[in-house]
Protein backbone atom coordinates (compact mmCIF):
# COMPACT_ATOMS: atom_id res chain seq x y z
CA UNK A 1 0.00 0.00 0.00
CA UNK A 2 2.78 2.58 0.70
CA UNK A 3 4.13 1.67 -2.55
CA UNK A 4 1.13 2.30 -4.34
CA UNK A 5 0.33 5.45 -2.10
CA UNK A 6 4.12 6.95 -3.16
CA UNK A 7 3.65 5.90 -6.69
CA UNK A 8 0.09 7.54 -7.28
CA UNK A 9 0.64 11.01 -9.69
CA UNK A 10 -1.98 12.69 -7.06
CA UNK A 11 0.44 12.53 -4.20
CA UNK A 12 3.35 13.61 -6.72
CA UNK A 13 1.36 16.61 -8.29
CA UNK A 14 0.53 17.77 -4.71
CA UNK A 15 4.11 17.48 -3.59
CA UNK A 16 5.48 19.53 -6.89
CA UNK A 17 2.43 21.79 -6.25
CA UNK A 18 3.57 21.81 -2.44
CA UNK A 19 -0.44 21.50 -1.80
CA UNK A 20 -1.35 19.86 1.42
CA UNK A 21 -5.07 20.38 1.03
CA UNK A 22 -4.75 18.45 -2.28
CA UNK A 23 -3.19 15.38 -0.67
CA UNK A 24 -5.06 15.50 2.82
CA UNK A 25 -8.09 15.43 0.01
CA UNK A 26 -6.62 12.21 -1.64
CA UNK A 27 -5.77 10.20 1.18
CA UNK A 28 -8.24 10.68 4.06
CA UNK A 29 -10.91 8.62 2.99
CA UNK A 30 -7.92 5.58 2.78
CA UNK A 31 -6.62 6.61 6.35
CA UNK A 32 -10.52 6.35 7.60
CA UNK A 33 -11.74 3.29 6.63
CA UNK A 34 -8.36 1.80 7.65
CA UNK A 35 -8.09 3.26 10.67
CA UNK A 36 -11.14 2.68 11.70
CA UNK A 37 -10.88 -1.29 11.21
CA UNK A 38 -7.69 -1.12 13.71
CA UNK A 39 -5.25 -2.00 10.81
CA UNK A 40 -3.65 1.65 10.72
CA UNK A 41 -2.80 3.96 13.25
CA UNK A 42 -0.40 6.62 10.74
CA UNK A 43 0.03 7.51 7.52
CA UNK A 44 3.02 10.48 7.41
CA UNK A 45 4.17 12.32 4.57
CA UNK A 46 7.65 14.14 4.51
CA UNK A 47 9.30 16.18 2.52
CA UNK A 48 13.61 15.39 2.24
CA UNK A 49 15.03 15.24 3.50
CA UNK A 50 12.44 14.25 6.92
CA UNK A 51 10.46 16.93 7.38
CA UNK A 52 6.69 16.83 8.20
CA UNK A 53 4.55 17.59 5.60
CA UNK A 54 0.83 16.21 6.40
CA UNK A 55 0.79 13.66 9.23
CA UNK A 56 -2.84 12.44 9.40
CA UNK A 57 -2.97 11.55 12.93
CA UNK A 58 -2.05 14.64 13.60
CA UNK A 59 -2.64 17.29 10.69
CA UNK A 60 -2.05 20.25 12.32
CA UNK A 61 1.83 19.03 13.36
CA UNK A 62 3.87 20.05 10.32
CA UNK A 63 7.05 21.38 8.84
CA UNK A 64 9.06 20.10 11.93
CA UNK A 65 12.18 17.89 11.28
CA UNK A 66 11.84 14.47 12.44
CA UNK A 67 15.67 13.55 10.96
CA UNK A 68 16.89 13.41 14.92
CA UNK A 69 13.70 10.80 15.96
CA UNK A 70 13.00 9.40 12.82
CA UNK A 71 16.75 7.87 11.38
CA UNK A 72 14.74 5.90 8.59
CA UNK A 73 13.46 8.22 6.79
CA UNK A 74 16.94 9.84 6.44
CA UNK A 75 17.77 6.32 5.25
CA UNK A 76 15.04 6.40 3.07
CA UNK A 77 16.50 10.32 1.74
CA UNK A 78 19.36 9.35 1.17
CA UNK A 79 19.59 5.90 -0.27
CA UNK A 80 16.20 6.06 -2.04
CA UNK A 81 14.94 2.34 -0.81
CA UNK A 82 12.15 1.44 1.17
CA UNK A 83 12.07 0.64 4.85
CA UNK A 84 10.08 -1.63 7.02
CA UNK A 85 10.81 -2.34 10.70
CA UNK A 86 9.39 -2.61 13.95
CA UNK A 87 9.61 0.49 16.36
CA UNK A 88 7.58 1.74 19.21
CA UNK A 89 7.12 5.14 19.00
CA UNK A 90 5.08 7.56 21.89
CA UNK A 91 1.82 6.37 21.51
CA UNK A 92 1.93 2.44 20.27
CA UNK A 93 4.20 -0.26 19.76
CA UNK A 94 3.98 -1.73 16.07
CA UNK A 95 5.26 -1.92 12.05
CA UNK A 96 6.65 1.06 10.19
CA UNK A 97 7.00 0.71 5.91
CA UNK A 98 8.44 3.20 4.28
CA UNK A 99 8.77 4.48 0.74
CA UNK A 100 10.72 7.37 -1.28
CA UNK A 101 8.07 9.23 -3.32
CA UNK A 102 10.35 9.26 -6.78
CA UNK A 103 9.84 12.12 -9.82
CA UNK A 104 12.02 11.61 -12.83
CA UNK A 105 14.54 10.10 -10.58
CA UNK A 106 13.92 12.98 -8.03
CA UNK A 107 13.52 11.92 -4.55
CA UNK A 108 10.38 14.36 -3.38
CA UNK A 109 10.04 12.82 0.02
CA UNK A 110 8.39 9.79 1.85
CA UNK A 111 5.61 8.29 3.26
CA UNK A 112 5.46 6.08 6.21
CA UNK A 113 2.37 3.71 7.07
CA UNK A 114 2.37 2.56 10.83
CA UNK A 115 0.19 -0.83 12.06
CA UNK A 116 0.05 -1.12 15.70
CA UNK A 117 1.06 -4.59 17.25
CA UNK A 118 -2.44 -5.67 18.12
CA UNK A 119 -3.59 -5.25 14.84
CA UNK A 120 -0.65 -7.60 13.43
CA UNK A 121 -1.88 -10.24 16.01
CA UNK A 122 -5.70 -10.17 14.67
CA UNK A 123 -4.02 -10.03 11.26
CA UNK A 124 -2.33 -13.39 12.08
CA UNK A 125 -5.69 -15.10 13.87
CA UNK A 126 -7.54 -14.05 10.31
CA UNK A 127 -5.08 -16.22 8.62
CA UNK A 128 -6.13 -19.02 10.65
CA UNK A 129 -3.32 -19.15 13.05
CA UNK A 130 -5.11 -18.52 16.73
CA UNK A 131 -2.51 -19.01 19.23
CA UNK A 132 -0.11 -16.58 18.45
CA UNK A 133 1.77 -14.82 21.24
CA UNK A 134 4.27 -11.60 21.44
CA UNK A 135 6.91 -11.38 23.96
CA UNK A 136 7.37 -7.16 23.95
CA UNK A 137 10.62 -5.73 25.62
CA UNK A 138 9.49 -3.90 28.53
CA UNK A 139 11.92 -1.70 29.08
CA UNK A 140 11.22 0.32 25.55
CA UNK A 141 7.65 0.45 26.29
CA UNK A 142 7.99 1.62 29.17
CA UNK A 143 10.84 4.76 27.93
CA UNK A 144 9.13 5.04 24.94
CA UNK A 145 4.99 5.13 25.21
CA UNK A 146 3.25 7.73 27.05
CA UNK A 147 2.15 7.02 30.57
CA UNK A 148 -1.59 6.72 29.79
CA UNK A 149 -0.66 4.48 26.28
CA UNK A 150 1.97 2.20 28.53
CA UNK A 151 -0.82 1.70 31.15
CA UNK A 152 -2.68 -1.06 29.29
CA UNK A 153 0.78 -2.95 28.50
CA UNK A 154 1.85 -2.22 31.95
CA UNK A 155 -1.42 -4.53 32.53
CA UNK A 156 -0.67 -7.85 30.88
CA UNK A 157 1.88 -10.57 31.97
CA UNK A 158 4.90 -10.62 32.16
CA UNK A 159 7.91 -13.26 31.49
CA UNK A 160 11.29 -13.58 32.76
CA UNK A 161 10.80 -11.08 36.07
CA UNK A 162 9.27 -8.55 34.11
CA UNK A 163 11.30 -8.18 31.19
CA UNK A 164 8.77 -8.82 28.37
CA UNK A 165 5.06 -7.74 28.24
CA UNK A 166 2.99 -10.73 26.79
CA UNK A 167 0.53 -9.84 24.20
CA UNK A 168 -1.41 -13.38 24.29
CA UNK A 169 -0.22 -16.44 26.37
CA UNK A 170 2.62 -16.76 28.85
CA UNK A 171 4.51 -20.12 27.60
CA UNK A 172 7.81 -21.06 29.44
CA UNK A 173 10.43 -21.24 26.36
CA UNK A 174 13.82 -19.96 25.55
CA UNK A 175 13.09 -16.57 23.45
CA UNK A 176 15.22 -17.49 20.68
CA UNK A 177 14.39 -18.14 16.99
CA UNK A 178 13.73 -21.21 15.39
CA UNK A 179 11.28 -24.39 16.60
CA UNK A 180 11.06 -25.36 19.77
CA UNK A 181 8.88 -28.28 21.09
CA UNK A 182 7.31 -29.39 24.26
CA UNK A 183 4.19 -31.61 25.73
CA UNK A 184 3.02 -32.42 22.00
CA UNK A 185 3.13 -28.89 20.85
CA UNK A 186 5.63 -27.13 18.60
CA UNK A 187 6.21 -23.37 19.17
CA UNK A 188 7.73 -21.08 15.80
CA UNK A 189 9.72 -18.16 17.34
CA UNK A 190 10.43 -15.27 15.24
CA UNK A 191 12.54 -12.44 16.64
CA UNK A 192 11.57 -9.14 15.65
CA UNK A 193 13.97 -5.89 15.64
CA UNK A 194 13.84 -2.63 14.49
CA UNK A 195 15.58 -0.05 12.38
CA UNK A 196 19.10 -0.01 14.23
CA UNK A 197 18.77 -4.00 14.71
CA UNK A 198 17.92 -4.23 18.70
CA UNK A 199 15.57 -7.17 19.71
CA UNK A 200 12.38 -5.75 20.13
CA UNK A 201 9.96 -8.14 20.43
CA UNK A 202 9.41 -12.02 19.78
CA UNK A 203 6.44 -13.39 17.92
CA UNK A 204 5.06 -16.99 19.41
CA UNK A 205 3.28 -19.54 17.46
CA UNK A 206 2.10 -22.31 19.18
CA UNK A 207 0.65 -25.03 16.94
CA UNK A 208 -0.50 -29.22 17.85
CA UNK A 209 1.96 -31.30 16.68
CA UNK A 210 -0.16 -34.23 15.83
CA UNK A 211 -2.76 -31.89 14.26
CA UNK A 212 -0.37 -30.41 12.18
CA UNK A 213 0.98 -33.29 10.84
CA UNK A 214 -2.57 -34.64 9.93
CA UNK A 215 -3.17 -31.27 8.36
CA UNK A 216 0.15 -31.58 6.72
CA UNK A 217 -0.52 -34.76 5.75
CA UNK A 218 -3.75 -34.10 4.41
CA UNK A 219 -2.38 -30.82 2.76
CA UNK A 220 0.45 -32.74 0.83
CA UNK A 221 -2.51 -35.17 -0.51
CA UNK A 222 -4.54 -32.44 -1.75
CA UNK A 223 -1.32 -30.76 -3.36
CA UNK A 224 0.07 -33.80 -4.92
CA UNK A 225 -3.35 -34.61 -6.88
CA UNK A 226 -3.72 -30.76 -7.53
CA UNK A 227 0.01 -30.56 -8.97
CA UNK A 228 -0.70 -33.38 -11.06
CA UNK A 229 -3.52 -31.79 -12.09
CA UNK A 230 -2.47 -28.10 -12.55
CA UNK A 231 0.96 -29.97 -14.32
CA UNK A 232 -1.77 -31.73 -16.79
CA UNK A 233 -3.50 -29.00 -17.16
CA UNK A 234 -0.29 -26.48 -17.52
CA UNK A 235 1.08 -28.73 -19.83
CA UNK A 236 -1.94 -28.82 -22.46
CA UNK A 237 -2.08 -25.46 -22.35
CA UNK A 238 1.59 -25.19 -22.95
CA UNK A 239 1.40 -27.33 -25.74
CA UNK A 240 -1.74 -25.44 -27.19
CA UNK A 241 -0.22 -22.38 -27.08
CA UNK A 242 3.20 -23.82 -28.70
CA UNK A 243 1.16 -25.04 -31.24
CA UNK A 244 -0.51 -22.04 -32.25
CA UNK A 245 2.95 -19.99 -31.85
CA UNK A 246 4.46 -22.80 -34.26
CA UNK A 247 1.54 -21.96 -36.87
CA UNK A 248 1.75 -18.21 -36.74
CA UNK A 249 5.84 -18.38 -36.47
CA UNK A 250 5.65 -21.04 -39.80
CA UNK A 251 2.95 -18.49 -41.60
CA UNK A 252 5.21 -15.39 -40.97
CA UNK A 253 8.64 -17.59 -42.10
CA UNK A 254 7.07 -18.45 -45.17
CA UNK A 255 6.20 -14.89 -46.11
CA UNK A 256 9.88 -14.23 -45.17
CA UNK A 257 10.89 -17.03 -47.70
CA UNK A 258 8.38 -15.61 -50.53
CA UNK A 259 9.67 -12.15 -49.82
CA UNK A 260 14.07 -13.92 -50.21
CA UNK A 261 13.16 -16.04 -53.12
CA UNK A 262 10.97 -12.85 -54.47
CA UNK A 263 7.31 -14.88 -55.09
CA UNK A 264 5.37 -11.79 -54.65
CA UNK A 265 2.19 -12.92 -56.10
CA UNK A 266 2.35 -15.91 -54.08
CA UNK A 267 2.02 -13.81 -50.79
CA UNK A 268 -1.78 -13.87 -49.09
CA UNK A 269 -3.23 -10.35 -48.99
CA UNK A 270 -4.15 -9.73 -45.56
CA UNK A 271 -6.36 -10.56 -42.90
CA UNK A 272 -8.40 -8.69 -40.04
CA UNK A 273 -5.87 -9.11 -36.90
CA UNK A 274 -7.32 -11.50 -34.05
CA UNK A 275 -4.21 -11.12 -32.08
CA UNK A 276 -0.72 -9.14 -31.90
CA UNK A 277 1.05 -11.88 -33.82
CA UNK A 278 -1.45 -11.04 -36.69
CA UNK A 279 -0.89 -7.87 -36.76
CA UNK A 280 2.97 -8.69 -37.03
CA UNK A 281 1.87 -11.14 -39.98
CA UNK A 282 -0.18 -8.08 -41.62
CA UNK A 283 3.10 -5.64 -41.17
CA UNK A 284 5.59 -8.13 -43.12
CA UNK A 285 3.10 -7.94 -45.74
CA UNK A 286 2.89 -4.40 -45.96
CA UNK A 287 6.41 -4.68 -46.03
CA UNK A 288 6.48 -7.58 -48.86
CA UNK A 289 4.16 -4.98 -51.00
CA UNK A 290 6.54 -2.30 -50.25
CA UNK A 291 10.07 -4.54 -51.46
CA UNK A 292 7.92 -5.29 -54.21
CA UNK A 293 7.34 -1.61 -55.41
CA UNK A 294 10.79 -0.92 -54.70
CA UNK A 295 11.95 -3.72 -56.47
CA UNK A 296 9.98 -2.62 -59.26
CA UNK A 297 10.71 0.64 -59.46
CA UNK A 298 14.61 -0.08 -58.79
CA UNK A 299 14.41 -2.47 -61.51
CA UNK A 300 13.01 0.26 -64.08
CA UNK A 301 15.51 2.76 -63.03
CA UNK A 302 18.13 0.08 -63.44
CA UNK A 303 16.98 -0.76 -67.01
CA UNK A 304 17.08 2.45 -68.17
CA UNK A 305 20.15 3.69 -66.96
CA UNK A 306 21.85 1.10 -68.14
CA UNK A 307 20.14 1.65 -71.30
CA UNK A 308 21.59 4.41 -71.16
CA UNK A 309 25.11 3.48 -70.68
CA UNK A 310 24.67 0.95 -73.13
CA UNK A 311 23.58 3.54 -76.13
CA UNK A 312 25.61 6.09 -78.23
CA UNK A 313 24.23 9.59 -77.16
CA UNK A 314 23.85 10.82 -80.56
CA UNK A 315 22.08 7.84 -82.84
CA UNK A 316 20.57 6.07 -79.99
CA UNK A 317 22.41 2.84 -80.99
CA UNK A 318 24.47 0.59 -78.79
CA UNK A 319 28.23 2.10 -78.03
CA UNK A 320 31.77 0.05 -77.51
CA UNK A 321 30.94 0.08 -73.65
CA UNK A 322 28.45 -2.30 -74.62
CA UNK A 323 29.95 -4.31 -76.62
CA UNK A 324 33.01 -4.54 -74.00
CA UNK A 325 30.42 -4.95 -71.53
CA UNK A 326 28.59 -7.74 -73.54
CA UNK A 327 31.15 -9.42 -75.35
CA UNK A 328 32.04 -12.87 -74.12
CA UNK A 329 28.16 -13.53 -72.83
CA UNK A 330 27.32 -12.73 -76.59
CA UNK A 331 30.42 -15.18 -77.71
CA UNK A 332 29.57 -17.85 -75.26
CA UNK A 333 25.74 -17.43 -76.29
CA UNK A 334 26.23 -18.61 -80.01
CA UNK A 335 28.96 -20.83 -79.63
CA UNK A 336 26.48 -23.17 -77.38
CA UNK A 337 23.73 -22.70 -79.66
CA UNK A 338 26.39 -23.59 -82.52
CA UNK A 339 25.33 -20.69 -84.52
CA UNK A 340 26.52 -18.89 -87.36
CA UNK A 341 27.35 -15.48 -86.69
CA UNK A 342 28.26 -12.72 -89.65
CA UNK A 343 30.27 -9.70 -89.06
CA UNK A 344 30.00 -6.85 -90.39
CA UNK A 345 32.11 -3.41 -89.65
CA UNK A 346 32.21 0.27 -91.69
CA UNK A 347 33.20 3.39 -92.18
CA UNK A 348 31.95 6.34 -93.63
CA UNK A 349 34.41 7.33 -96.99
CA UNK A 350 36.16 10.62 -96.11
CA UNK A 351 33.81 11.75 -92.74
CA UNK A 352 36.55 14.07 -92.08
CA UNK A 353 36.81 16.11 -95.20
CA UNK A 354 32.44 16.18 -94.77
CA UNK A 355 33.52 17.83 -91.02
CA UNK A 356 35.99 20.18 -92.79
CA UNK A 357 33.68 21.32 -95.39
CA UNK A 358 30.42 21.31 -93.75
CA UNK A 359 30.87 21.53 -90.66
CA UNK A 360 30.41 19.20 -87.13
CA UNK A 361 26.52 19.73 -87.28
CA UNK A 362 26.12 18.41 -90.57
CA UNK A 363 28.90 15.58 -90.32
CA UNK A 364 26.10 14.47 -86.88
CA UNK A 365 23.23 14.67 -89.74
CA UNK A 366 25.45 12.15 -92.04
CA UNK A 367 25.80 9.47 -88.74
CA UNK A 368 22.26 10.07 -87.80
CA UNK A 369 21.15 9.28 -91.27
CA UNK A 370 23.39 6.30 -91.85
CA UNK A 371 21.84 4.75 -89.07
CA UNK A 372 18.57 5.49 -90.03
CA UNK A 373 18.71 4.16 -93.13
CA UNK A 374 20.83 0.76 -91.74
CA UNK A 375 17.59 -0.13 -88.99
CA UNK A 376 15.57 -0.45 -92.25
CA UNK A 377 17.56 -3.05 -93.69
CA UNK A 378 18.70 -5.03 -90.53
CA UNK A 379 16.42 -7.46 -88.14
CA UNK A 380 15.63 -6.61 -84.99
CA UNK A 381 17.55 -9.39 -83.06
CA UNK A 382 21.12 -8.19 -85.22
CA UNK A 383 22.94 -6.22 -83.09
CA UNK A 384 24.19 -2.66 -84.11
CA UNK A 385 27.49 -0.81 -82.49
CA UNK A 386 28.61 2.57 -82.93
CA UNK A 387 32.16 1.46 -82.69
CA UNK A 388 34.25 4.61 -83.17
CA UNK A 389 33.65 8.12 -84.36
CA UNK A 390 32.13 6.84 -88.11
CA UNK A 391 33.26 3.19 -87.73
CA UNK A 392 29.96 1.06 -87.28
CA UNK A 393 29.57 -2.69 -86.46
CA UNK A 394 26.85 -5.23 -87.24
CA UNK A 395 26.61 -8.55 -85.29
CA UNK A 396 24.51 -10.89 -87.84
CA UNK A 397 23.32 -13.93 -85.42
CA UNK A 398 22.01 -16.72 -88.40
CA UNK A 399 24.24 -15.72 -90.41
CA UNK A 400 26.20 -17.20 -92.84
CA UNK A 401 29.58 -14.97 -94.88
CA UNK A 402 27.17 -15.56 -98.23
CA UNK A 403 24.01 -14.35 -96.83
CA UNK A 404 26.17 -11.25 -94.67
CA UNK A 405 27.75 -10.02 -97.91
CA UNK A 406 24.29 -9.70 -99.34
CA UNK A 407 23.22 -7.54 -96.54
CA UNK A 408 26.30 -5.51 -96.48
CA UNK A 409 26.20 -4.90 -100.34
CA UNK A 410 22.39 -3.69 -99.65
CA UNK A 411 23.48 -1.12 -97.01
CA UNK A 412 26.30 -0.08 -99.14
CA UNK A 413 23.69 0.68 -102.07
CA UNK A 414 21.07 1.96 -99.86
CA UNK A 415 23.43 4.61 -98.20
CA UNK A 416 24.85 5.56 -101.28
CA UNK A 417 21.41 6.89 -102.29
CA UNK A 418 21.10 9.35 -99.02
CA UNK A 419 21.11 12.65 -99.88
CA UNK A 420 22.04 15.46 -97.00
CA UNK A 421 20.48 18.66 -97.55
CA UNK A 422 21.87 22.16 -96.97
CA UNK A 423 19.76 25.17 -97.50
CA UNK A 424 19.08 24.65 -101.25
CA UNK A 425 22.27 22.25 -102.14
CA UNK A 426 22.80 18.60 -101.33
CA UNK A 427 25.26 15.76 -101.21
CA UNK A 428 25.79 12.40 -101.27
CA UNK A 429 28.22 10.13 -99.12
CA UNK A 430 29.61 6.12 -99.62
CA UNK A 431 30.44 3.66 -97.00
CA UNK A 432 33.31 1.21 -96.95
CA UNK A 433 32.82 -2.39 -95.41
CA UNK A 434 34.65 -5.44 -94.50
CA UNK A 435 32.78 -8.64 -93.50
CA UNK A 436 33.67 -11.71 -91.70
CA UNK A 437 32.17 -14.71 -89.60
CA UNK A 438 32.70 -16.64 -86.00
CA UNK A 439 34.73 -19.42 -86.27
CA UNK A 440 34.96 -22.23 -84.73
CA UNK A 441 38.35 -22.03 -83.44
CA UNK A 442 37.83 -18.59 -82.10
CA UNK A 443 38.38 -17.59 -78.48
CA UNK A 444 36.27 -14.49 -78.54
CA UNK A 445 34.29 -12.32 -80.86
CA UNK A 446 37.04 -10.25 -80.90
CA UNK A 447 38.77 -12.18 -83.27
CA UNK A 448 35.86 -12.19 -86.10
CA UNK A 449 35.25 -7.98 -85.50
CA UNK A 450 39.71 -7.93 -86.25
CA UNK A 451 39.07 -9.80 -89.76
CA UNK A 452 36.32 -7.60 -90.38
CA UNK A 453 38.50 -4.43 -89.78
CA UNK A 454 41.32 -6.12 -91.83
CA UNK A 455 39.22 -6.23 -94.85
CA UNK A 456 37.42 -2.71 -94.43
CA UNK A 457 41.13 -1.34 -94.77
CA UNK A 458 41.28 -3.75 -97.99
CA UNK A 459 38.09 -1.73 -99.09
CA UNK A 460 39.37 1.19 -98.49
CA UNK A 461 42.88 0.96 -100.04
CA UNK A 462 40.74 -1.08 -103.19
CA UNK A 463 39.03 2.20 -104.03
CA UNK A 464 36.45 2.71 -101.54
CA UNK A 465 31.93 1.98 -101.40
CA UNK A 466 32.54 -1.45 -101.61
CA UNK A 467 32.20 -4.28 -99.67
CA UNK A 468 35.60 -7.08 -98.93
CA UNK A 469 35.56 -10.54 -97.44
Amino acid sequence: MAKFISSSQTVIDSYLKNNRKELIDFVMPLYKNLHSTDLLEEIHFFKRPAISFVNFANLKAFNMDVSKVRADIVWVSTSFTPSTHFYVCRLYPGLRATYPIIYKDKLLGSVSFGIHIQAFQKLFKSLGVNDVSIYLNNQILKKSLLPEKFAFFKKLPSYENGKWKVLGNVYNIKLISGLETENGFVFTKIEIKDFFNNTMAYLIIKDDISKSLQMLKKRALNKMSLEIFSFLFIFAIIFMLFKWLFDKLNEMNHILYLIKTQKFEEIPKKTPPKDELDVYKNNIIDVANDIKTYISLLTQKVEKYSDKAYKDGLTEIFNRRFLEEKAKELFLKYKLSNTQVGIIMLDIDDFKKINDTYGHDTGDLVLISLVSTIKQIIRKNDIFIRYGGEEFVIILPNSNIENTYKIAEKIRKEVEKIKIHIGDKHFSFTISIGISEIHKDDSSIYEAIKRADINLYKAKRNGKNRVEL
